[in-house]
């Protein structure tokens, strides 16, 4: 894990395309984690490709490509198939949660969460 000297919080990238959700991830993280947001999954690949984060929090479906293709892009590629990845979303049925696991997931969190469940699975990935 790389930190900066400036900002010690560990850095995630939250990947949402409702603006509201952003702002819930941001509420709950922002005092503990140097938090980036992108609004789609594109952004998300290119902002990788930019900036390595330690953890990435990735709604599934969005316009265009959706979360689970940009997770199996990111888990298919050396630079950055290290970088856990947290699937936020309000898909929680149990073949949409195994489908997050085989494209690459690292965890499965449904929305709405709970704010300790979430700080928890984070911990648990880059703590």
């Amino acid at each position: 894990m790389h930190f900066d000297l400036d900002n010690p919080n560990p850095k995630i990238l939250c990947v949402d395309d409702e603006e509201i959700n952003l702002e819930i991830l941001e509420e709950a993280l922002e005092d503990d984690f140097d938090l980036q947001v992108v609004d789609s999954a594109e952004a998300c690949l290119e902002f990788v490709k930019a900036c390595k984060p330690e953890l990435i929090l990735m709604d599934v479906n969005m316009p265009g490509m959706n979360g689970f293709d940009a997770c199996e892009i990111l888990k298919s590629n050396t630079e950055s198939k290290h970088i856990p990845i947290i699937f936020v979303t309000a898909l929680g049925r149990s073949v949409e949660r195994e489908e997050g696991f085989k494209k690459g997931g690292d965890a499965y969190v449904s929305k709405p969460f709970e704010e300790d469940d979430l700080l928890s699975t984070i911990n648990e990935l880059i703590c």
